[in-house]
């Protein structure tokens, strides 16, 4: 399901209404029978509106959100802004349970000016209005109150994580574990299953990110190192860990090793040692060798971190891609955008189902992807029907290539995504590129919408032959 609220793209998915479903199976033994659709009604309403929330916040900052909601919640996502500031970011947060608490506001000042709309009677009409106002008031009211606890990843505690800062991540990681914990054992004494396990699986993913940012932080969140200075590394060493580094980048990896060893056996300073062994722990990791590669980065740690696209990396190769994604989010939240550390986050984000944002994620790294792999990122996005990602990313690839084949497959994505005026002005780029091929557009059935709506003027950019 998807439609567009105010030109923010909306996707509604199908575990959406499930999980909706789910949480309202209690209201099928009510005697008034319709409550239960009434409930899934006023899920759908409220979680929309807390995303719209977020999505204004976004949009206020000069960039240009999307919603999909799934599951038992929602997702806002954005291009760009990685350069926001935290208060910023804590804004957007906050957006979100803020237009919950107008909602239940609106509703309650409604029923305090006309006590009469929750008096409930025999009336169908009048018990659906008194159950769908109490829900409203509910709904929103404690799903925002539950939603600014300072638990990862809900709302407060993103607004815990960047009022901390990134230097305080691993102490955002313990807040968010203890506290999630903490709630999860008082949900699970009082009976709340639902409550109970929606913390406990916070509390879970809290202490994969504390873990992990045990590998991530950074040397300014250190003591100062009191040995001495190191003295700088030799020509012949520095050739040699080129040399090692440039078949490493070239796939010979027994070659890479081989020169990394050459270097460590020479005792070289601890810079080179470190970088000596992240060859060869890369070397073992990209041949699938997991127990080698593990070796090496525990060498690594007796002379200091070891960089978070290896250790992400490795956590990844070994199929624990919850700690995985923590050490490249982390990684990502102190500014590094290296394609090592985002390509593996946007696999974990597709592994995981969340699309619209490895799209999203992808968008915003698109100038360091190739061509290839921009299209591969749209071509999934367009298959998991966030056909407005899958659209922006074909934009891009052609705003660099110039190639028709983009701005053909991202008027098509608009044209599938029902805004028939961007397609129409997309394809009118790829007219302007040199697309000619009328006939491949009247037989897509994707464009049906647009012809019918801009015949005229898909005529005159692509008469007949």
């Amino acid at each position: 399901m998807r439609f567009s609220i105010f030109g923010i793209p909306t996707e509604v998915q199908f575990s959406f209404w499930f999980g909706a479903l789910m949480l309202g199976l209690p209201y099928l033994q009510a005697d008034f029978k319709p409550m239960i659709l009434i409930w899934v009604a006023v899920v759908f309403l409220s979680v929309l509106a807390h995303e719209f929330g977020h999505a204004l916040a976004i949009r206020a900052f000069g960039m240009e959100p999307e919603i999909s909601l799934q599951w038992l919640g929602g997702l806002t996502s954005w291009s760009g802004g990685s350069n926001l500031s935290r208060m910023k970011r804590i804004i957007i947060s906050f957006a979100g349970p803020l237009a919950g608490f107008l909602v239940a506001g609106t509703v309650y000042a409604a029923t305090r000016i006309r006590p009469e709309l929750l008096a409930p009677n025999d009336s169908a009409a009048e018990l659906g209005r008194f159950y769908a106002l109490r829900f409203l008031m509910t709904v929103n009211f404690f799903w925002g109150i539950v939603n600014l606890a300072p638990v990862l990843p809900l709302d407060g505690g993103h607004i815990l994580e960047h009022a901390l800062g990134p230097k305080r991540a691993r102490m955002t990681a313990a807040v968010s574990m203890t506290f999630g914990a903490s709630v999860a054992v008082w949900a699970f004494y009082a009976g709340s299953q639902w409550m109970g396990f929606l913390f406990a699986m916070c509390a879970l993913q809290s202490f994969q990110r504390w873990q992990a940012e045990k590998t991530t932080s950074t040397s300014t969140t250190r003591r100062p190192d009191p040995r001495p200075v190191e003295p700088p590394m030799s020509p012949a060493i520095e050739r040699d860990l080129k040399r090692a580094s440039d078949a490493l980048d070239a796939n010979c990896f027994l070659e890479a090793r081989t020169l990394a060893d050459t270097v460590l056996a020479q005792e070289p300073p601890r810079t080179g040692r470190i970088r000596a062994l992240e060859i060869v722990a890369w070397s073992h990791l990209l041949e699938g060798s997991i127990e080698q590669a593990t070796q090496a980065v525990r060498a690594i740690e007796k002379h200091g971190r070891s960089d978070a696209a290896l250790a992400g990396g490795l956590l990844q190769a070994r199929g624990d891609l919850g700690a995985a994604r923590a050490v490249f989010e982390a990684a990502r939240s102190i500014g590094d955008d290296r394609k090592e550390v985002v390509g593996p986050l946007i696999q974990i984000l597709i592994a995981q189902g969340e699309v619209a944002r490895a799209a999203a994620l992808a968008l915003d790294i698109v100038d360091s992807l190739s061509h290839d792999d921009v299209r591969q990122m749209a071509t999934i996005a367009l298959d998991q029907n966030a056909l407005g990602w899958a659209a922006r990313l074909h934009e891009a690839a052609f705003e660099r290539s110039r190639d028709t084949e983009d701005a053909f497959a991202a008027a098509r994505a608009r044209a599938l995504e029902g805004d028939t005026k961007a397609s129409l002005t997309l394809l009118e780029k790829a007219v302007k590129a040199g697309f000619s091929d009328m006939a491949r557009v009247r037989a897509d059935g994707a464009f049906a919408q647009l012809c019918a709506a801009h015949g005229d003027a898909v005529a005159a950019l692509l008469p007949k032959d």
